[in-house]
């Protein structure tokens, strides 16, 4: 089975760089690409006091726009000739882009955007990237940020 390049879509600008440098080591290596969005359950629990409910039509809003994004990345891919598929998770972003996700794409590469997030900020939310580097089952590309200087 060919191997296949993971990379993490979340409509940033680092995403966009992260996909540009995963579709040219897909092309360079022959290898199918998989476009992930992970949908963090968290961001979508109801109110104080109702630990774990998960407002469902937000939940279904914000799958919907995940999955139009994900049809507008992967047509003009296909349109090359690439093998692209999309793909929605829900869960941890760190977890699945690191652990879950690989396993079930025979992943050889995980393509990640470095986030512009300033070092507080990083403290208190984490860094999706490193805890991918940390974790992931194959190798890990980090495509820069020009911004950070």
């Amino acid at each position: 089975m060919t191997q296949r390049v993971l990379v993490a879509i979340d409509g940033s600008e680092a995403s966009d760089r992260a996909l540009a440098k995963a579709v040219t080591v897909a092309k360079e290596r022959e290898w199918g690409l998989d476009l992930i969005h992970v949908i963090d359950t968290r961001q979508y629990t109801a109110g104080f006091g109702q630990t774990g409910t998960v407002d469902g039509k937000l939940l279904y809003n914000a799958e919907q726009t995940a999955e139009a994004q994900l049809e507008d990345l992967i047509k003009p891919l296909k349109e090359q000739g690439i093998d692209a598929k999309p793909h929605i998770r829900f869960g941890s972003p760190r977890a699945v882009v690191a652990v879950d996700a690989p396993k079930d794409y025979n992943t050889g590469l995980i393509v990640i955007g470095r986030s512009s997030k300033k070092l507080v900020s990083r403290m208190f939310i984490g860094s999706v990237a490193s805890f991918v580097v940390e974790n992931a089952p194959c190798d890990v590309l980090i495509v820069a940020n020009p911004e950070v200087k």
